[in-house]
């Protein structure tokens, strides 16, 4: 192998591992409500888009700071799975967990959605930062947190609800924010695809 392939090939395992942290540090300074490293890990413009939001980073990181504040509970288990880079350019897609605990009517919850998390991601003078942020919902589940107790849900409100994201819909819903009916889902491939094409020709071609 030649000393330009060779150092090609370091290239590429610095910039993977340094996109790998940065979609593990974003959702942990989530979790933890350090709002101005989590706005740091994004690059303008952007966007972000998930079951209750959508719009900019900056405004993604105020709407989680009040959510933070009313008392709002979330943790993300996220396994950083696969990279593709073009130059400035890469595409990253993770398998996650979101872990929200809550109250319906006095009854403590918690609920799991299992999802992925799509991302355009640009080099910058900082570094590696996300340009766009996506969640993909597969499915969630809902308990109570102490075994036995009733989790006052109406089954006519789950009417419609999409399978993918039904009772993080619900629960939201609950506490007054607004969801997204269309937001991709492995139980909508006509809202997939066009979400995966879209990333691979912005990979390629910059558009």
């Amino acid at each position: 192998m030649s000393g330009q392939s060779n150092e090609q090939a370091l290239r590429e395992v610095i910039d993977r591992d340094a996109i790998f942290d940065l979609v593990r540090l974003e959702r942990f300074w989530r979790d933890r409500g350090e709002w101005d490293r989590l706005l740091a890990a994004y690059s303008e413009p952007s966007l972000v888009r998930v079951s209750w939001f959508k719009g900019s980073a900056r405004d993604f990181v105020e709407g989680s700071r009040k959510m933070h504040e009313r008392g709002g509970y979330s943790r993300h288990v996220i396994l950083p799975t696969l990279v593709r880079i073009e130059g400035d350019r890469a595409v990253s897609e993770s398998v996650g967990q979101v872990h929200l605990r809550g109250k319906l009517e006095g009854v403590g919850y918690d609920l799991i959605a299992y999802c992925r998390f799509l991302s355009r991601v640009v080099r910058t003078r900082d570094g590696w930062r996300f340009q766009t942020f996506d969640a993909i919902y597969d499915r969630d589940a809902i308990a109570p947190t102490i075994p036995g107790q009733h989790l006052a849900i109406d089954p006519a409100k789950l009417e419609g609800l999409r399978p993918s994201y039904r009772f993080m819909s619900y629960t939201l819903a609950a506490n007054g924010y607004t969801v997204d009916s269309e937001l991709p889902g492995d139980d909508r491939p006509d809202l997939l695809r066009p979400l995966y094409e879209a990333a691979d020709r912005w990979l390629k071609t910059g558009k």
